[in-house]
């Protein structure tokens, strides 16, 4: 007689029933319905699209509360620009209404030149360390005051330096003008020479990049030395070269009131949203110099308080009125990108709502369904068990008996 035993059966329906009891009894505890791929494959691959969504959108939520703090510190060193500005305008203004003292005209100059300190201060705003007015270059002050003359730490009597010594390969020279605003920036290829960075210092006085005069020479100490013979212009130079050493400024030589920009005329971009930058800096250069000539026109405001002459004073206050006019300009897309930010942010906080509701419909379940399903994985568990507690004891060994 053939036997059929009934234990598999029951076993896997025991092992069914365990299983859809576990499910349930996580599912009560954790609130989800989806708590393991193989609960609803389909489910957890939207799920997976759904939080890499959201992850994006908590780092451009990020981004913008960062962003928006350097942006508002930014837009508070302008705002101090723009008063101390104004401050300017209306010194200038009375001191060129010609019934002033020598005194008086001595005290307006003074304040002028402590106000383009200030300014040169706010130029050179940081924020958590990060320095923002200086393009991609944030670690350090973008305005430097500037020097007739800089030399170099390397090359001595014993030792001289001299127009055939090699340069280094891939290093580079940066010779920066207060006057022009305008920076040269030497690469040294393989080959060149200190008489080629000469070379390319006179071209850039050709071009206008450098003042007039500016030089590269060696000196009697054997140093590199590279000045302007302006004693209204002046120049901050550095290099990385070993072969060169430190450029530092010669004693004595630096320029009453002249700052010359050091940083680069770089926008940095930050994403706040799927294929969404924004600016997050305005380069110095466009602040102070060649953008606005705020530097420039305070300067020349400064020597015709000195020299006394309305005439002059007053075609310097209008060169200063018209820097303000032009950091405006400069301004106003800043303030832009603010309001933009808290749009953004808006947007992007509701868009975490919308995915919040979106995640919960895929994996979650309410609290009464999995109760529900929990009482009836319960009952069902019990039925099986019952069941099996019946067909198990008749085993094979039952129909073996003499």
């Amino acid at each position: 007689m053939r036997v059929t035993s009934l234990i598999p059966d029951v076993q896997y329906q025991m092992q069914q029933s365990a299983q859809a009891l576990a499910t349930a009894d996580e599912q009560v505890s954790t609130g989800l319905r989806v708590n393991q791929l193989s609960d609803d494959p389909a489910a957890s691959a939207n799920m997976v699209t759904s939080l890499a969504a959201s992850s994006n959108v908590d780092q451009y939520t990020t981004n913008i509360s960062s962003l928006t703090s350097q942006m508002q510190t930014a837009d508070s060193a302008m705002s101090s620009i723009v008063t101390a500005l104004n401050t300017a305008i209306t010194t200038g203004t009375t001191a060129a209404n010609g019934t002033q003292s020598a005194a008086n005209q001595q005290a307006a100059a003074a304040q002028i030149e402590s106000l383009l300190g200030d300014i040169v201060t706010q130029g050179n705003t940081s924020f958590q360390g990060t320095y923002l007015f200086g393009g991609s270059l944030t670690s350090a002050p973008p305005f430097v005051a500037a020097s007739t003359t800089y030399t170099s730490s390397t090359g001595t009597a014993a030792a001289p330096l001299a127009m055939t010594t090699p340069l280094t390969a891939g290093d580079t020279t940066t010779i920066s003008d207060a006057t022009t605003g305008k920076s040269l920036v030497f690469t040294a290829s393989a080959g060149d020479t200190v008489a080629t960075l000469a070379a390319a210092v006179s071209g850039a006085v050709a071009a206008g990049t450098l003042s007039a005069g500016t030089t590269l020479t060696i000196n009697g100490s054997g140093q590199l030395q590279i000045s302007t013979n302006s004693a209204s212009a002046g120049i901050v130079v550095s290099s990385n070269d070993p072969a060169l050493g430190t450029m530092n400024a010669a004693a004595g030589t630096s320029v009453p009131n002249a700052y010359a920009y050091v940083g680069n005329g770089t926008v940095n971009a930050v994403p706040v949203g799927l294929s969404q930058t924004v600016a997050s800096n305005v380069p110095g250069d466009q602040l102070l110099t060649t953008g606005t000539n705020v530097i420039g026109s305070l300067n020349q405001l400064i020597s015709a308080i000195n020299s006394n002459n309305s005439t002059q004073i007053g075609a310097a206050v209008n060169a200063v009125t018209s820097a303000l006019n032009s950091l405006s300009s400069v301004r106003e897309p800043m303030d832009n990108t603010i309001s933009q930010l808290n749009s953004q942010e808006s947007y992007l906080s509701q868009e975490k709502v919308t995915l919040s509701s979106e995640q919960n419909s895929l994996v979650g379940i309410s609290l009464s369904t999995a109760a529900t399903n929990l009482s009836q994985a319960e009952t069902q568990n019990d039925a099986v068990l019952a069941a099996a507690a019946k067909a198990i004891p008749e085993s094979l060994l039952n129909y073996l008996q003499p």
